[in-house]
């Protein structure tokens, strides 16, 4: 997978095509996994790790949003998505919000193993639900998991 994750961010590099992220389930495993490639700070100016509702607030995404669909939910990860692009001033934004291990106290439509994340291309709007049986899988083995869905998605987008 490695492999295939660099070849998209050269090709976004080559086509000086711009990059950022939003993220809350993979705690900034994706921009880390962006910036494994050489070269890629000339096409990823940043992103945010938002784990808590109050910093996706923070952050800019409305919170009317998160009250009205759960923090877990396509139109989150959509706005934060929107947020991120607009910020950074992208052409390509990723959003992703989810539960990695156990089930969140804080926030009811928590669901073990389900993700939810937007990549916006341009002024395209994708987005993607996916649902894993992450029982015996640590943490991270999760966030890689989850991390790998959304290459695979946006290769799939920027051919």
């Amino acid at each position: 997978m490695k492999t295939k994750i660099d070849s998209i961010i050269k090709s976004l590099i080559s086509s000086g095509t711009t990059i950022s992220t939003m993220e809350s389930c993979t705690s900034g495993l994706i921009a880390s996994m962006i910036t494994d490639t050489e070269g890629a700070s000339a096409i990823f100016p940043g992103g945010y790790v938002t784990y808590l509702n109050e910093t996706k607030i923070f952050v800019g995404v409305d919170e009317d949003i998160i009250k009205k669909y759960g923090v877990y939910s396509n139109e989150c990860a959509k706005a934060m998505a929107e947020t991120v692009k607009k910020k950074m001033n992208t052409d390509i934004a990723i959003g992703i919000t989810g539960t990695t291990g156990n089930i969140d106290p804080n926030n009811a439509d928590s669901v073990q193993g389900k993700v939810y994340f937007c990549i916006i291309v341009g002024e395209k709007v994708n987005s993607f639900e996916f649902d894993a049986d992450v029982k015996g899988m640590s943490r991270h083995e999760i966030k890689e998991l989850y991390a790998e869905k959304v290459f695979e998605k946006l290769g799939m987008l920027i051919k």
